[in-house]
């Protein structure tokens, strides 16, 4: 049976539809997606993202073990402040793409993928003895996570929250007191748009979320969200990320810091930098349709260059856009292409990402 989080209750009150995610069992969406989607770019929106896997790593080798398991320099990550960061195999393979806070000196928070909590919780034991002393949690189910997204979040954090929105640059994290508890408030997100989520207990998060609803955000599924981050061309994992895809080929080589020392995977990630990479993960609009995952792509001069990672209807540019890897000779903006979809060629062009304005880059005022 798939597992429910703390506020499915909550969402079934709202109508919400729901489908299995990796073993959970999520809102699709609560009305329409593009309603949900356009709230988000518009206004506001808050998702139910506790299924995310959240990791404590604490002791006095917390710093160095990360160091060594991840492509970033977490050397360089201060008190209250996060980094997108990767962990790779020995092959320089992506195991996945998670956020690091540093809480303490001596403490972080690993937001993982779902689909990888296991994995990563795992990577971190079998490495942890070079490092100690060490405590690893895995606090998934104990906490919930609600992500705060749109243009209006930083109005909405400080009516619901009475929060003091200039104090939250990009990847900072914040403990705080609210509504009568304790939360863990962060800034990050993965629309595009301004946003926060919001760390805490169960009690807690039944209580904020009805909070955010009561004050006008409009509850968002994983139908918009997806798209959202379509929109904004980040890579998701199972689809652009893979455990025998690279950083290099993923486009994500400015999150692997060479120069910081020894990691798993740097040997192999030189190599092949030295070397080049055979493909490269590239964005495409369609003049019309919509393709979908494991399409080829095509130039009519030599047939297949790739295949189709992800893809989906832009509500903004009101077209079909998508990612997919194809041979790196092939990866130049503007190139026509071809996608077939069930026997049908489907005509667009090669684009660069973000697809749409990224709006979430400054200090929040």
């Amino acid at each position: 049976m798939a597992k429910r989080t703390p506020l499915f209750h909550e969402q079934q009150q709202l109508g919400a539809k729901f489908t299995e995610f990796s073993g959970w069992e999520l809102p699709l969406y609560y009305s329409k997606i593009i309603d949900e989607h356009m709230a988000v770019r518009t206004s506001s929106g808050v998702f139910d993202v506790s299924h995310l896997g959240k990791i404590n790593v604490k002791g006095a080798g917390a710093n160095d073990l990360l160091q060594f398991v991840t492509t970033s320099d977490v050397a360089k990550i201060e008190i209250g402040r996060g980094a997108y960061t990767l962990f790779c195999n020995s092959i320089g393979g992506i195991i996945d793409d998670d956020i690091a806070y540093r809480l303490e000196e001596n403490e972080f928070l690993i937001i993982t993928n779902a689909s990888r909590i296991q994995t990563i919780m795992a990577w971190l034991n079998d490495n942890k003895y070079d490092f100690p002393p060490l405590q690893i949690r895995n606090l998934t189910t104990k906490l919930c996570l609600l992500a705060l997204q749109g243009p209006k979040s930083p109005d909405v954090l400080r009516a619901v929250f009475k929060e003091d929105t200039a104090r939250y640059k990009q990847y900072s994290v914040r403990n705080i007191s609210a509504l009568g508890n304790k939360f863990t408030v962060m800034r990050s997100g993965y629309t595009g748009e301004e946003g926060f989520e919001i760390l805490c207990d169960p009690k807690a998060a039944i209580s904020a979320w009805k909070a955010l609803i009561s004050a006008g955000v409009k509850p968002a599924g994983l139908g918009a969200r997806d798209m959202l981050r379509l929109e904004m061309g980040y890579p998701l994992y199972d689809h652009e990320l893979t455990a025998r895809i690279t950083p290099i080929e993923a486009g994500l080589l400015r999150f692997v810091y060479f120069d910081k020392g020894e990691f798993i995977g740097r040997s192999a990630l030189y190599a092949q930098l030295e070397k080049g990479a055979e493909k490269k993960l590239v964005g495409f609009v369609l003049d019309s349709g919509i393709a979908r995952e494991g399409s080829i792509i095509t130039v009519p001069s030599n047939g297949e260059i790739g295949k189709v990672t992800s893809g989906g209807f832009s509500p903004i540019l009101r077209k079909g856009i998508g990612m997919g890897y194809v041979k790196s000779d092939y990866a130049e903006y503007d190139m026509a292409i071809n996608i077939i979809v069930r026997g049908k060629s489907l005509t667009g062009h090669i684009a660069k990402r973000p697809f749409i304005e990224k709006r979430s880059v400054s200090a929040v005022a």
